[in-house]
């Protein structure tokens, strides 16, 4: 799905007068919402463990070539889009249809976005290294036709993909409501491009990605008692560090 709506927009784009916000917006849409709907699509369907695994490779080994040779950037778009969405299904799904709890994805959530957001403000963070760098983040984000123009905007990285396909996993494994798991994934991504437009930064997406997840699914925060105490040290650790990670940010950038 995401690579054909990538490709049909090649053909459309160049001949649409759009400038500024609204082009912008037509083409962050276009590279959140179409891998969105399609791993989400993907996710209704189970794979064994082995048989995810093994579909993971051909996409990983696709990513490498990409980053190795740097064909056209259309090219490059329409695998790498497809490779993203299809690693997160893989990988990402079929570890979330594994989760003994549904509300095991609320520490879930609080440590993914706390790692995101510290490897996007720490200079040795992985995050930070993508956004800092054209040709990782060529192979590592979805990209999209910029209306009006002949350029790629990317939008989503694998590790927001990979998270999204985990809270779908759990939610088919556990009957949380689907649509709404969809939809927190959609609001949350919609917040981050609203702030990394407004701000002009890059916006660790997973934040409020996965805040979304947690406040619109109240199933997910609905802990047992015999899980309390870990996941709330978890989530006390991962939080202690994202905000030591912040506090040296704001010292060291003044």
């Amino acid at each position: 799905m995401a690579p054909l709506a990538a490709a049909l927009a090649q053909r459309l784009f160049p001949h649409l007068r759009l400038t500024g916000p609204p082009s912008g917006a037509l083409s962050f849409a276009g590279a959140t919402l179409f891998p969105i709907a399609g791993l989400a699509l993907a996710a209704t369907a189970e794979l064994p463990l082995l048989l995810a695994v093994a579909a993971s490779v051909p996409a990983g080994l696709s990513l490498l070539a990409l980053a190795l040779t740097q064909p056209a950037p259309g090219v490059t778009m329409l695998i790498v889009d497809a490779a993203l969405v299809c690693l997160a299904w893989a990988l990402g799904t079929s570890l979330g249809r594994r989760v003994q709890d549904a509300a095991h994805l609320f520490p879930a959530c609080v440590v993914a976005a706390s790692a995101d957001l510290t490897s996007l403000l720490s200079p040795e963070g992985p995050s930070h290294h993508i956004a800092s760098s054209e040709r990782a983040l060529s192979v590592l984000a979805t990209w999209f036709p910029v209306p009006g123009e002949a350029a790629l905007s990317p939008a989503l990285g694998l590790g927001d993909l990979l998270f999204m396909g985990l809270v779908f996993g759990v939610a088919r494994a556990h009957g949380l409501p689907y649509w709404r798991c969809i939809g927190a994934c959609v609001v949350g991504t919609a917040l981050a491009g609203l702030a990394a437009a407004w701000l002009g930064i890059a916006i660790p997406a997973l934040v409020p990605i996965a805040a979304a997840v947690v406040l619109g699914v109240p199933r997910v925060r609905e802990l047992k008692p015999a899980d309390r105490v870990a996941a709330r040290l978890a989530m006390g650790i991962a939080l202690v560090i994202a905000s030591a990670v912040c506090v040296r940010g704001w010292l060291f950038g003044r």
